[in-house]
């Protein structure tokens, strides 16, 4: 796993080929530091692909000066339609890319099949009211965001997971260390998520928190808390009330 401090990265071998790393977690909201890694991965040698859906209009990102050969986006997580996405590929791995799919030779031979323009418009139009609206819009989530961590983090057994300083305000995830406690206590009140969509059919502890070193336990008793463009203040006081509600009531041991 790489880490977002000091040069060593252990998982950096001579045989290593591509790095993918996401630039903003999707369970936990916190960022990676893609310009410091994409420099040792180049000097390595290897290509360095960053998964940048979380990232759209929340996170800058200015690729002439990245040491990042493959960005990917993903439309529906900047409220475009689902099942479109992008993937900028950089000088250094344009040559060593082949196609997956063959027949009309679109998409520059990579990716033949008729494109879908209805969906390519509805991402080019998602991105760019995303991005001209990010500065507002974030100052607004920012705030949101903090006057619901303080009132989270200021309930007894709640603890945020990840980094607190290296994040976007968008996503927190939060482990609620009261014996007993299950995320369903929660749920029928507020749309929260133990584990993200990729995973939902799933009852095991998320895989993320696993690799910060949390046991099972406490993994499975973290919600993810999302805020969006459409979250209001009456919806974070909401939310800080069903916890303080769920967490000053009975435990539960079944």
């Amino acid at each position: 796993m790489f880490q977002n401090t000091g040069n060593d990265v252990p998982a950096l071998r001579e045989d290593t080929l591509l790095v993918s790393l996401m630039l903003v977690n999707n369970e936990l909201g916190t960022l990676s530091d893609i310009a410091r890694i994409g420099a040792i991965v180049r000097e390595h040698g290897a290509l360095f692909h960053v998964d940048a859906a979380q990232a759209v209009g929340k996170v800058k990102v200015d690729l002439a000066s990245l040491a990042v050969d493959l960005m990917s986006f993903s439309a529906h997580k900047a409220y475009g339609p689902k099942g479109i996405g992008a993937l900028y590929v950089g000088p250094r791995a344009h040559s060593l890319l082949q196609a997956q799919i063959h027949g009309g030779g679109h998409e520059g031979g990579f990716r033949s099949g008729t494109l879908a323009t209805h969906q390519i418009v509805g991402m080019g139009t998602a991105f760019a009211l995303a991005i001209s609206k990010a500065e507002v819009e974030n100052r607004r989530i920012e705030e949101l965001s903090c006057h619901l961590r303080e009132g989270l983090l200021a309930l007894p057994d709640v603890q945020l997971n990840g980094s607190p300083e290296q994040r976007i305000p968008h996503t927190l995830n939060l482990c609620i260390t009261r014996s007993g406690f299950t995320s369903s206590q929660l749920s029928h009140s507020l749309a929260l998520s133990s584990t993200s969509a990729c995973n939902s059919a799933s009852n095991a502890p998320s895989h993320v928190l696993l690799a910060l070193g949390m046991d099972s336990t406490k993994a499975l008793a973290s919600v993810r808390v999302s805020l969006g463009r459409y979250t209001t203040q009456a919806d974070v006081e909401r939310a800080v009330e069903v916890f303080s509600k769920a967490l000053s009531a009975p435990a539960t041991f079944w």
